[in-house]
């Protein structure tokens, strides 16, 4: 046990065990940033990336993380389409709505 971090997800606790386990022998050449994960490294070298190939017409935001720019996008739409049937959340991304509706439980069946 290294520390008191809990989830209801058996990959998010997975992931998470890696940050306490093994070498991280993928270290950045810039920064002091190391992993034991090369995707990982591969996402960190992108910060240091000094141009930013996706860039938001309505905004200054720029990334060259495909994944974080389509999120970016949905900021701009008014549209909430996921609602939780037990309080008044909204959002405009499902799986944060399934994140969400666990929040109302109490267990975290994975620590």
């Amino acid at each position: 046990d290294n520390c008191d971090y809990a989830t209801n997800y058996k990959s998010d606790l997975k992931q998470h065990i890696l940050k306490h386990k093994g070498p991280k022998n993928f270290r950045c050449d810039i920064c002091d940033f190391a992993t034991n994960r090369k995707t990982s490294l591969k996402r960190h070298l992108l910060r240091h990336n000094v141009s930013k190939d996706l860039k938001c017409a309505k905004c200054n935001y720029e990334t060259n993380n495909k994944y974080n720019f389509k999120q970016h996008l949905l900021r701009h739409t008014d549209c909430k389409d996921f609602k939780c049937g037990n309080c008044y959340y909204e959002t405009k991304i499902k799986r944060n709505l399934k994140r969400h509706v666990l929040k109302h439980t109490n267990c975290k069946d994975f620590k």
